[in-house]
């Protein structure tokens, strides 16, 4: 992960996120999907000069069994939504096992336009 040092300048200059919703949507992946995820925001929020009102989080997971990847990502959203921070806003979550032979485009764009958290 990202130290926060540079999490911040990234966060001044390029993210539109607000420092309350980044603490929030890291320690909920930390929580959910371990201490050892990999957390990206990528799409709209990413710059100031994109428009675009959903949150696009990419987590990368260790966690293998998949009925338990869609609880723990349901339950995210759901902690995330009841937030004063993301309360009405629309969170889309995408979900990756670290070390699996499943590949999607969505990951290589997460991982290489957006910005890790």
């Amino acid at each position: 992960m990202s130290t926060l040092t540079d999490l911040i300048s990234k966060w001044d200059s390029d993210m539109r996120i607000t420092a309350e919703q980044l603490a929030d949507v890291k320690m909920h992946t930390r929580h959910y999907f371990g201490d050892d995820a990999g957390l990206w925001l990528f799409g709209s929020r990413t710059s100031d000069d994109k428009r675009g009102g959903d949150y696009d989080f990419l987590i990368e997971t260790s966690l293998k069994q998949p009925d338990l990847i869609i609880q723990h990502k349901i339950a995210m959203l759901v902690m995330l939504q009841m937030t004063s921070s993301f309360a009405d806003e629309k969170i889309d979550l995408v979900v990756k096992r670290k070390h699996s032979g499943f590949d999607m485009p969505i990951y290589h764009v997460a991982q290489t336009e957006g910005i890790k958290l």
